[in-house]
């Protein structure tokens, strides 16, 4: 902890990449020094009453949303904050921590020096690096295939009926308030304009309600408005239809859905998926509130009975060639010691694995890699992972790693041996077929307390 209160920069490192960490108070001073005094050149957005910041750690990259105007907007912040303390998936963006910070200043007020309180309030997330869906609406269906699409609308319903299953409703879902990760994976955000539910609760009244033009439900427009879930379902409609169609504000059939992707090499079961797609679009887009879905659940359940007959097999195939564990690597650091660390990997198929252990970062590395090795059929094996000697702690001690897994066509001791003799010729050669499993691998320090490390303790105690 920083001596004047709040937590320091590597701690908000640590708790950036922590996915069971909890969001937490972050002191006004933190955020105002890792955006640089929030510098013009590190606005990545702009909403109705507030400004986005990239903010660059020495471990990282967080996103955080400084308020304006914060007398005007305060019940905003607060029920943004609200609904935010609840969530935790992967189709939500992640909330990392809040400051609520109020200072007096003294300034000059009609030639007399008075005091004013200056209110800062501000919210932190994970940064994603591909942006928002709105930038990748486009009607050519080759720059973004069935399959990535098709994600797409997977994720963001599971995203929103997680949010309904927790009594929460977004109210302000458009393509800018979807945000989209390396792989590109949909994350909802922006929950300002949300409102949390008492658990038996199913609507309220109200006589206004803000929000993005073109993804409104009509409803809105009513002299009294009854606030459901079916607001949210209206939005899903149309973004659904902007993301099968690549237009914005358009009417459709099925048929001519269809006919947009006439001609893309699709087989019998994706045709299936976007028939089914495009009936929940346009079913969500029902002027009548009543004639839309009766809930997320439904379209969730429609989106599953599809997928049980798509037997989409993934690049490598449709079970994990090896089973990881831990997820993330640590090492407690200790000056001019190589440390270790095990990593579990288990071989559940009939066949060799070969695998690859790589740094997938461009500066150099705290641990000595690449490993290689073979993994027999149906077999446990324990990796030895080590670290450089280090004199002092690294200025990058959180990293990126990747295990690559393919499998080896024939096992006999010739194949295992020309693969150990030329490992990356090999996963060079296999391309596609390789799998690939992303981790963390760091440097733990005593005084930060985070869950990584209290794993790791727990996994030694056993």
């Amino acid at each position: 902890m920083d001596p004047r209160g709040g937590i320091t920069q590597m701690e908000l490192e640590y708790l950036a990449h922590d996915e069971d960490a909890e969001p937490i108070a972050l002191p006004f001073q933190l955020l105002e020094k890792i955006t640089d005094y929030f510098s013009h050149e590190l606005i990545i957005g702009r909403g109705g009453f507030a400004v986005v910041y990239k903010a660059v750690l020495d471990n990282g990259i967080v996103a955080v949303k400084k308020l304006s105007n914060t007398h005007m907007y305060e019940e905003q912040f607060q029920g943004e904050v609200q609904c935010l303390m609840k969530v935790k998936h992967k189709n939500i963006v992640r909330f990392l921590g809040y400051c609520a910070d109020t200072q007096g200043n003294i300034s000059d007020y009609k030639g007399k020096m008075v005091m004013a309180d200056v209110q800062q309030r501000l919210l932190c997330f994970e940064y994603l690096p591909k942006g928002s869906l709105d930038g990748y609406i486009t009607d050519s269906p080759g720059e973004l295939n069935w399959r990535k699409r098709y994600d797409m609308i997977k994720g963001i319903c599971e995203g929103l009926h997680y949010l309904h299953q927790n009594n929460i409703l977004h109210l302000d879902l458009t393509p800018g308030n979807i945000l989209l990760d390396e792989d590109m994976m949909p994350k909802i955000t922006d929950f300002g304009l949300s409102r949390c539910f008492e658990e038996d609760q199913t609507g309220v009244i109200t006589k206004n309600v803000a929000g993005t033009r073109g993804y409104l439900a009509p409803e809105c427009y009513n002299k009294e408005i009854i606030l459901t879930h079916k607001f949210d379902l209206y939005s899903l409609g149309v973004i659904m239809i902007e993301i099968l169609t690549g237009k914005k504000g358009c009417q459709v059939t099925i048929e001519n859905v269809l006919q947009i992707w006439n001609n893309t090499m699709l087989d019998a079961l994706q045709w299936d998926q976007i028939r089914v797609c495009a009936k929940i679009g346009m079913e969500c887009t029902e002027v009548d509130p009543a004639k839309r879905p009766a809930s997320m659940k439904h379209i969730i359940d429609c989106l599953a009975e599809i997928e049980c007959s798509t037997h989409v097999i993934p690049a490598g195939g449709t079970r994990e060639l090896l089973l990881v564990h831990p997820s993330v690597i640590c090492f407690p650091f200790e000056p001019n010691k190589a440390i270790t660390c095990p990593l579990q990997l288990t071989n559940n198929t009939d066949k060799h694995v070969a695998f690859r252990l790589m740094d997938n970062s461009m500066e150099s590395s705290f641990l000595r890699l690449p490993l290689y090795d073979v993994v027999p059929p149906n077999t446990p094996y324990t990796l030895i992972v080590t670290t450089q000697k280090k004199e002092d702690l690294p200025r990058k001690y959180i990293i990126d790693v990747i295990l690559q897994s393919a499998t080896l066509i024939l096992g006999d001791d010739d194949h295992i041996n020309t693969f150990r003799s030329q490992p990356d010729k090999f996963f060079q050669e296999t391309g596609n077929d390789v799998q690939v499993v992303k981790q963390k691998a760091l440097y733990t320090l005593t005084h930060i307390a985070t869950s990584f490390s209290k794993v790791k303790y727990d996994e030694q105690a056993q």
